[in-house]
């Protein structure tokens, strides 16, 4: 069988833990429970940049604990297309993607809603899973167990420059402040509506216009000299937006000069995939 999970970027500035949105950039995932022994192998053109596979395992483990079924061996191919630890949501597609075949491996007696919750629980957070699953852009909500989204199907072709360095998502998450300025959470949420209005009324590219934050992104690009340098350069070619994919360090900004930018690894160009997860 074979999985196609995308990749995804959140927050999207303003919408800290609220907002994500799906790719088109996908990681192929062929399996087969004709094994005896549980086997991963990554290929790829980011196969180098995978340290370990121990994500899967951790995923299987929790499975299994959280349900109390038992997932058969299985032999995994890990076709990575997406960056890793570059805010792209490469852990998301992991979980996603390992939820999905350990539910296959049981015989499908989860439902889709049962792999959301598992996967939130795990991440810690809705805004890169939910999209992965459901594609499009996906407005999240979560609280202790409960949660819900509202999914919107747009067409829109993204710029994302990716950096020669990676950054840990949970060591960014931890610099985060506990308590904000009144004014700065106001301004996010006066960008997040406002956003998410023009995206409800049809009018996409003027959403994008409304991607400011001050509750989070000059946090961890302040704790990083490198991405402090490289968000420096893109921010001085005078973009009409940008903002840091996830907890980074990949940045969605719309420019076409891609010079003298310190750090930059490669630049892709990316349209919203609207299908989300799919298996063969």
């Amino acid at each position: 069988m074979k999985i196609h999970v995308p990749a995804t970027t959140t927050n999207l500035g303003a919408g800290f833990d609220v907002f994500g949105l799906a790719l088109d950039l996908y990681n192929e995932l062929i399996f087969s429970f004709n094994t005896n022994e549980t086997k991963i192998k990554t290929t790829g053109k980011y196969a180098r940049d995978v340290k370990d596979t121990r994500l899967f395992f951790e995923v299987f483990d929790f499975f299994e604990k959280q349900t109390g079924y038992k997932i058969p061996p299985v032999d995994i191919t890990q076709n990575c297309n997406i960056p890793v630890s570059s805010g792209l949501g490469s852990s998301a597609a992991v979980i996603v993607s390992a939820l999905h075949i350990a539910n296959e491996g049981i015989g499908k007696k989860l439902s889709q809603e049962d792999l959301m919750s598992l996967a939130m629980k795990l991440e810690g957070h809705p805004d890169n899973v939910l999209p992965a699953f459901v594609g499009g852009l996906v407005v999240c909500y979560q609280e202790e167990n409960s949660f819900d989204y509202e999914k919107f199907e747009i067409d829109v072709e993204l710029t994302f420059l990716i950096p020669n360095f990676t950054l840990c998502t949970n060591n960014m998450r931890k610099i985060l402040p506990q308590k904000v300025p009144f004014n700065d959470a106001i301004f996010n949420i006066k960008n997040s509506c406002q956003f998410l209005a023009k995206i409800a009324s049809g009018r996409i590219h003027e959403a994008f216009k409304y991607v400011g934050d001050r509750l989070h992104q000059s946090y961890r690009i302040n704790q990083n000299k490198k991405m402090k340098e490289f968000v420096e350069a893109i921010v001085s070619k005078n973009p009409s937006y940008w903002f840091v994919s996830g907890s980074g360090p990949s940045v969605c900004a719309d420019i076409k000069d891609f010079s003298n930018i310190p750090h930059l690894r490669e630049v892709l160009r990316l349209k919203v995939n609207n299908k989300g997860l799919v298996i063969e």
